[in-house]
């Protein structure tokens, strides 16, 4: 049967390092291994160029819709449930640790496969889902796989089509200790500035990055809106903390400012161990990190190791028919 069950304390140098971000013992879902080796076992790493083959994301789909699955799926589902403005936007699984890195990798890209159509939008060597190498102070500091602290953001808010979901797999977590990751809940930010500052962002007239050599999110698209209306949809909130340090948006960021301190004050660190994944609603919550810890000393093959793959919205995907299905339920 699956599990929902709440973690351990967190330790007090992650506590140190969230530096007044407050610190949430979130509950974890629990893919029990019996599921977990069923994934690993039906599914493979082919890929359709940047998509997870569609035979994989069948055969992940079977094995979640089986029994023994439906107190994961539904718990998933209600956390990432669109439809409910008191819905985290994000869930927190932890899988078996004591898999394999590959089993991991395929059994995480399974449970992605109940909310979306799992992807990468940064090529890799070997072309697999999950991208991320070890932990190296030679990146910048503030870049995936670097070690400093990560500003909230979402990924790529400067192409046409945003990753809906965006996904952190942890293979070893930092033994220094640090890398909390941080959640600030975007509409909610957005709710807590005035209507002159939410029409302002709506402006097509904000930069961010540089947008290259991506795959499944369409054309570069910049300038953009941070605040994006959507017929029919949740508004997106195309934003980077690094933004307001960029100069093209000079002289807008006064604005961007009062967002920032507005989605700092929805924000809280969750610690991830290895095994565990995060996943993302992103047009709901964006994601940072704090700063690893101290990493002098630290050989090759321990330091922190953190993958990540997308995933587009399917309807069609167990968790959101789940949730289809509660609605008629409620409303007969």
């Amino acid at each position: 049967m699956s599990q929902i069950t709440e973690p351990s304390a967190v330790a007090p140098a992650t506590v140190a390092q969230a530096q007044s971000v407050p610190v949430e013992d979130p509950v974890r879902l629990v893919l029990p291994r019996t599921l977990a080796v069923a994934l690993a076992a039906a599914c493979t790493t082919q890929m359709e160029e940047h998509r997870w083959s569609a035979g994989n994301v069948a055969a992940a789909r079977r094995v979640l819709t089986g029994g023994g699955a439906e107190v994961l799926l539904g718990a998933l589902a209600e956390r990432l449930d669109r439809s409910r403005p008191s819905s985290p936007g994000w869930a927190l699984l932890a899988l078996p640790a004591a898999l394999e890195d590959g089993e991991l990798q395929v059994a995480a890209a399974g449970v992605l496969a109940v909310v979306g159509c799992p992807f990468f939008s940064i090529r890799q060597g070997d072309g697999w889902l999950w991208i991320g190498e070890e932990t190296s102070a030679a990146k910048d500091a503030a870049s995936f796989g670097g070690t400093g602290a990560q500003a909230l953001h979402i990924d790529a808010p400067n192409v046409e089509c945003v990753p809906e979901y965006t996904s952190l797999l942890v293979l070893r977590a930092d033994p220094a200790g640090g890398g909390a990751s941080l959640l600030g809940d975007l509409r909610a930010a957005m709710a807590r500035l005035d209507e002159a500052d939410r029409e302002a962002l709506r402006e097509p007239v904000f930069f961010e990055g540089q947008a290259e050599d991506l795959r499944g999110v369409g054309a570069r698209r910049m300038p953009f809106p941070v605040l994006e209306d959507e017929e029919g949809q949740p508004v997106w909130v195309r934003w980077a903390g690094k933004m307001l340090r960029d100069p093209r948006n000079a002289g807008r960021t006064a604005v961007l400012e009062r967002f920032a301190a507005a989605l700092a004050e929805t924000t809280v660190a969750v610690t991830l161990g290895r095994g565990q994944l995060l996943v993302v609603d992103q047009r709901r919550i964006a994601h940072g990190r704090t700063a690893l810890g101290y990493q002098q000393g630290l050989a090759d093959g321990t330091r922190r190791w953190i993958t990540q793959a997308k995933a587009t919205f399917d309807p069609a995907a167990p968790a959101h028919q789940t949730l289809n299905a509660v609605g008629r339920r409620g409303n007969a």
